[in-house]
C-alpha cells in the first residue's frame, strides 16, 4: 500500500509539541523531525525536552511543499528530472490498452530515459497534430492467445515427489 504524504491538519498552530508528539502530528517518524530540525525547522531548544511551537511547525510544512506539476498535452512527466518535459525528438509510442485509452511512451528530451503517460483516446488525434506518434499493437493477452504458451520443458523432466 502506498504511503500518503503528511497532510497539513492535526497540527494544533497554538500548541507546542515535542519531537514525539511532532511526530505523531504529522503522520511521520521521529528521525524525520529531527532532520527538519537540522534543516531549519525553529525550535525552544532551551528547555528540554526540545519544544517546537505549532505555528512554526505548520509554516515549516507549507513552505516544504511544492506546487502541483502538471503536464501539457504534449508532455510527459520525467521521474528523473522531477519535472514535466517534452519528449526526445518530439516522437511517442502509443500503446492501446483498453479500448477508451493507452500508455504513451518517449524518451526525456534532457536525460533520455523512458518516460509514460496515460492518455485517452479521444486525445490521439490532437496528440497526432503536435507530435510524431508511433501507434503500437496492444500486447496480446494469454487469455485471448490461440496457442498460449505452456510449460513444455517440464514434461522432459522426472517427476519427483516428496
Amino acid at each position: 500500500m502506498a504511503r500518503r504524504p503528511p497532510s497539513c491538519r492535526g497540527v494544533n498552530r497554538h500548541r507546542n509539541y515535542t519531537v514525539d508528539e511532532a511526530a505523531r502530528a504529522r503522520g511521520v517518524g521521529k528521525a524525520t523531525v529531527r532532520r527538519w530540525l537540522k534543516r531549519g525547522l525553529p525550535s525552544i531548544s532551551d528547555h528540554k525536552p526540545l519544544l517546537i511551537l505549532g505555528a512554526d511547525l505548520a509554516q515549516f510544512w507549507q513552505d516544504r511543499q511544492s506546487a502541483k506539476q502538471t503536464c501539457k498535452l504534449h508532455e510527459c512527466f520525467c521521474f528523473a528530472c522531477r519535472a514535466p518535459k517534452a519528449p526526445a525528438a518530439d516522437m511517442v509510442e502509443f500503446v492501446p490498452l483498453s479500448a477508451s485509452s493507452g500508455n504513451l511512451r518517449a524518451l526525456c528530451c534532457d536525460c533520455t530515459r523512458v518516460m509514460h503517460k496515460r492518455v485517452s483516446l479521444a486525445k490521439l488525434p490532437e496528440l497526432q497534430a503536435i507530435l510524431d506518434v508511433t501507434i503500437r499493437q496492444a500486447p496480446e493477452r494469454i487469455r485471448e492467445m490461440t496457442d498460449p504458451s505452456t510449460n513444455e520443458h517440464l514434461l522432459g523432466e522426472p517427476q519427483t515427489h516428496a
